[in-house]
């Protein structure tokens, strides 16, 4: 898909299977998967759960919207075929043509992106935006179309990351607010809601539901809308801009990055840039063609997440759901930090190639635990925990960056912080909530670890060998950073405590 080095933004198809209900894969594609129902503006690269974003789907349709697209759960009629050979991308830019006739062509800024939509002449043209459908649902969506300003904005909330596991992520957590403009007027507009086609209609609202019912979407429930233009007048151009924060966020953001007169070569050219600049930190030489690619592709991959969710305007809505400002010092607030997965290698890889990245994410981090009572989550979706995984891997994270060149961030702030969390045991620490894939409390069961100076194998987490092992860690982690600090009576009793994992034993 289109998307910048740790983008808002990421404009990638969503491909179906013949269920609406859910994606080919987590990250929406799946390359063995040749059907498409639409392009949506969020993605998470990489993850293990079945979805989580894909906020957004906008889907081109060469035809009459004659049904509501919530009712079509095969994805039998809004989707269409496509093969390889018609496909192209590179970083910052997809284009595929669809057997429908119509031809995608996306790109991408921080915060917005820009598409070119080409359609059959002797067709209808029709673009549907499926506001409700997430890849993982929705609690709730809105739609408006403003035919005179030839927009349309709205929004989704969601959540519900690996909500299909358990209970305790079955819960909306963000917003995301959306607008588009075209450059070309509707000839017709219409909404839907569940199973009723409204055309005619400017704005709908409502969402998939499924929260609460095993954490997957309706099938059949939804809301949305659609524009048609007039066929055969040539590509159908669209800018979005996208915000957590609010509607004007949104707009704002549209205006500061892809204004009116900004051309879609030009948007396409400066997210190229941004990944040369991004990739060309590191030269490598020798290995065959196939090598090299291999390389690139996955130091690509790397700078992916996590994700700017802060505005232009540098606002942005926090763990408490807030909105607050980034600090003097910083250039972005990050989210989508998946810790456990992270912290051995990545985080280090991303601050050795920019300290100052690394400096803010740590920063980000920072202030995401201190809207967040204190609670530094183990895997953030946004600015919001989810408690995916198991340890506590924010220590080592922040650890690393300090090691690898990220001094930018206010080091005694996260050790006071870190220290508190593995050392007093919170509310979520003694609960069994979310046990073992989505435990509530940083440090689960922290009482017994303290108590025992191993972690017993019935715990709140995952317990036994593993979760001791985990701790030790991120221990050790804390050890270091109060060394950096200067803090020798704390580095001393932590680096006693990053000895416990010497209690496994067999």
């Amino acid at each position: 898909g289109a998307v910048t080095p740790f983008g808002m933004l990421s404009w990638s198809p969503e491909n179906t299977r013949g269920d609406a209900t859910r994606t080919a894969a987590p990250g929406g594609y799946q390359y063995d998967a040749t059907r498409i129902r639409g392009f949506s503006l969020t993605h998470m690269s990489g993850t293990g759960c079945a979805g989580g974003s894909g906020d957004i789907p906008f889907f081109p349709y060469a035809g009459e919207v004659t049904s509501s697209p919530a009712s079509d759960t095969k994805d039998a009629v809004y989707a269409a075929d496509f093969t390889h050979a018609d496909e192209q991308a590179e970083p910052g830019h997809y284009e595929v043509g669809l057997a429908s006739g119509v031809t995608a062509d996306l790109t991408a800024t921080a915060r917005t992106g820009s598409g070119r939509f080409t359609f059959p002449e002797d067709k209808p043209a029709s673009m549907l935006i499926r506001t409700a459908n997430s890849e993982v649902g929705s609690a709730d969506s809105t739609v408006r179309i403003d035919p005179k300003a030839r927009t349309v904005s709205g929004s989704v909330t969601s959540g519900n990351f690996c909500g299909y596991l358990d209970p305790e992520g079955q819960r909306s957590y963000y917003t995301l607010y959306f607008t588009a403009r075209f450059d070309r007027a509707f000839t017709s507009t219409g909404t839907w809601q569940d199973d009723r086609l409204s055309p005619g209609s400017t704005e709908a609202s409502g969402g998939t539901g499924g929260f609460a019912q095993g954490g997957r979407p309706v099938a059949g429930k939804g809301a949305g809308g659609y524009v048609q233009f007039e066929p055969g007048s040539g590509p159908v151009n669209v800018k979005v801009g996208i915000s957590y924060v609010s509607q004007a966020g949104a707009t704002a953001n549209l205006a500061a990055e892809n204004p009116p007169n900004r051309s879609f070569a030009s948007v396409r050219s400066a997210a190229h840039r941004a990944w040369r600049d991004r990739l060309g930190a590191i030269g490598v030489g020798g290995g065959t063609d196939s090598d090299r690619t291999t390389f690139y592709t996955a130091l690509y991959h790397s700078l992916l997440h996590p994700n700017v969710i802060s505005d232009a305007d540098r606002r942005y809505r926090g763990a408490d759901d807030k909105v607050h400002t980034v600090g003097r010092g910083h250039a972005a607030q990050y989210g989508t930090f998946s810790g456990w997965d992270v912290y051995r290698s990545q985080v280090q890889l991303l601050t050795l190639l920019d300290p100052d990245t690394g400096s803010d994410i740590a920063q980000s981090l920072l202030e995401l635990a201190r809207q967040n009572g204190g609670v530094w989550d183990r895997w953030l979706h946004g600015a919001s925990g989810t408690h995916v995984m198991n340890g506590d891997p924010s220590p080592a994270a922040l650890a690393g960056i300090r090691a690898f060149g990220g001094i930018g961030f206010d080091l005694r702030g996260a050790l006071d912080s870190l220290v508190k969390a593995a050392t007093v045991p919170t509310e979520g620490d003694l609960s069994s909530a979310g046990k073992p894939v989505l435990s509530a409390g940083q440090r689960p069961s922290l009482d017994k670890y303290l108590d025992h100076h191993y972690m017993p194998s019935v715990t709140n987490a995952w317990g036994g060998a593993a979760e001791t092992l985990e701790m030790s860690g991120a221990d050790f982690a804390i050890s270091q950073l109060a060394t950096a600090a200067g803090d020798k009576r704390t580095a001393a009793e932590f680096a006693g405590r990053s000895q416990w994992w010497q209690n496994n034993f067999n």
